[in-house]
């Protein structure tokens, strides 16, 4: 999943109290991680983990992150047929 805006994570972790150490715990990852992401250094999450931050901050995922999908590609080439996948943002 793709961080929308890496300042809004900040803004609703602090506001919920939380240090980025406390909501490293609290999603079973490292306070670097959580700090990656708020200065924009982490752009792309896990589905599990952008899950869990936006649980614990209480906060739709929808509002913090866009979901990605993967969209199978058939091609042809030479007579073999191949299939390439590629992700595509879910608006």
């Amino acid at each position: 999943m793709k961080v929308k805006d890496p300042g809004q994570i900040r803004r609703w972790r602090k506001q919920r109290h939380f240090s980025q150490r406390d909501l490293a715990f609290l999603t079973r990852r490292s306070q670097a991680a959580i700090w990656q992401i708020e200065n924009g250094k982490l752009r792309t999450l896990e589905e599990d983990f952008a899950l869990a931050i936006a649980a614990r901050l209480d906060v739709p995922w929808e509002d913090l992150f866009e979901a990605h999908e993967v969209v199978s590609i058939a091609t042809v080439t030479n007579g073999v047929s191949t299939t390439r996948h590629a992700a595509a943002a879910v608006a």
